[in-house]
C-alpha cells in the first residue's frame, strides 16, 4: 500500500510547501495578494487546530515540543500521521 512508504508522505509534504508558494504567489501574479495570503492564513489555522493531535503523537515519539509544533506547522498532518502509523521517524 502506497499510504506505507515514506516517499509518498514526503512527496505530500513537498505539495504542502509548494502550496503555500502557490497561494502567496498566485495571489500576488492575479493582483490579488490579499487573496494569496488569506487562503495561506486558512491553511495555518488549519495546521493550529491540528496541533494538539500532533503534540500527543510527537511526545510519545519522545519528540520535543518546539520540532512538534514546527514540523506540525509547515506540514499539518502529512507529518503526523505518517509519524503515528510508524512510517515517518521524525
Amino acid at each position: 500500500m502506497m499510504t506505507k512508504k515514506p516517499a509518498f508522505w514526503y512527496l505530500l509534504q513537498a505539495f504542502t510547501i509548494i502550496l503555500y508558494g502557490v497561494l502567496i504567489g498566485g495571489g500576488n501574479v492575479l493582483g490579488l495578494p490579499w487573496l494569496g495570503w488569506s487562503l495561506y492564513a486558512a491553511l495555518f489555522v488549519l495546521h493550529l487546530f491540528e496541533l494538539k493531535t500532533a503534540l500527543r503523537i510527537g511526545r510519545e515519539k519522545g519528540l520535543s515540543d518546539f520540532r512538534i509544533v514546527l514540523k506540525n506547522l509547515l506540514f499539518g498532518f502529512t507529518w503526523w500521521v505518517p509519524l503515528k502509523r510508524g512510517v515517518l521517524e521524525r
